[in-house]
């Protein structure tokens, strides 16, 4: 959903309409892969089933219902039960009264399904648990976490899949995933920190840097490049567009899956740089971007950056692939 630059000219503006049509957001579908959560050990696991199912859907209720809420009781009420990445884009959702658009994970849903807890007694604690939008089958993920003994579960990532994406099976034996550290790349093809790092180079625009080992293929990634492209072209000389990812991961979190491999969720902040050329004398921009820059038209350089919640599978071998993201424009800032 990434947004457009308008010229002084009408033909210009139109074309930048048309472009409008292209981008990154509503990409759920049908969704398929996902695995029932594995049966229940009560010796090796900090929950059961039942308890975390709860947990889970006490905490999506009570963000649902403090997402709209702006300023200083937003903030506080969203605090008490969201934290990390999900937390970052929730207050920037409200602060741009985009909760309609920025907060589809958290969307009315049926009820949670818990899909595993982390192994083990220690802490930090956390069930990874889906939901489904029945009205728009839009299916999302979502890590609750518990830092120490005395911190309750809050939700830490939330996260829509990709319409056909999948989730490869987790805890299959029968005691929970075991957490992963984001920089612990033993027995994968890259650490999961890596495979972000990766990723965001092999998105950028006007000169993505490919990796073998980082597959592309997906819907998210396609819509990246082709609204980018659309909006290059839609400008022609006008100006240019640079487009960068920076993967922010202090609040990642990673489970282990059945098979070796690794799902990560974690936050990367996407910059979209416009220069516009000598020719251009002026360039107008669109309601979004004026409101982001307190400014209608501009004559320099700007720059506006989007979150995108991202997760990643990190296999064993093969490809890292792209099963979850959405992004969200935060701010804008001129040169």
């Amino acid at each position: 959903m990434s947004r457009r630059i308008t010229r002084r000219s009408g033909a210009a503006a139109a074309a930048l309409a048309a472009v409008l049509a292209v981008g990154g957001c509503g990409l759920g579908d049908s969704l398929v892969g996902l695995h029932p959560a594995p049966p229940e050990e009560t010796s090796s696991v900090p929950l059961d089933t039942e308890g975390a199912t709860v947990i889970a859907a006490r905490l999506l209720d009570e963000a649902r219902a403090s997402a709209t809420t702006k300023g200083e009781k937003g903030e506080k009420a969203r605090a008490e039960v969201l934290s990390g990445d999900a937390l970052t884009v929730a207050n920037a959702a409200a602060e741009q009264g985009a909760a309609d658009s920025g907060s589809e994970e958290l969307a009315p849903s049926a009820a949670p399904t818990v899909i595993t807890m982390s192994r083990g007694r220690g802490w930090p604690r956390a069930i990874l648990a889906t939901t489904l939008d029945e009205a728009t089958n839009t299916q999302s993920l979502h890590v609750m976490v518990s830092e120490t003994p005395d911190a309750p579960f809050t939700i830490a990532e939330s996260v829509q899949m990709l319409g056909g994406a999948e989730l490869p099976a987790i805890g299959a034996d029968r005691s929970g995933a075991p957490l992963v550290d984001i920089t612990d790349g033993d027995a994968l093809v890259m650490a999961p920190d890596e495979a972000y790092d990766a990723y965001a180079a092999a998105v950028a625009f006007p000169k993505p840097e490919p990796n073998d080992a980082v597959s592309t293929d997906d819907s998210f990634s396609q819509a990246l490049v082709t609204s980018a492209t659309a909006q290059q072209k839609a400008l022609k000389k006008l100006a240019t567009l640079r487009q960068k990812h920076r993967p922010d991961l202090e609040d990642a979190v990673a489970f282990r899956l059945a098979d070796g491999g690794v799902v990560a969720f974690g936050l990367m902040r996407r910059t979209d740089t416009f220069t516009p050329a000598k020719k251009a004398k002026e360039l107008t921009l669109p309601k979004e971007y004026a409101d982001l820059l307190g400014k209608k038209k501009v004559t320099d350089r700007f720059a506006v950056t989007s979150l995108e919640p991202v997760a990643l599978v990190v296999p064993s071998e093969g490809e890292v692939r792209l099963i979850a993201a959405s992004e969200l424009l935060v701010s804008g800032k001129r040169s």
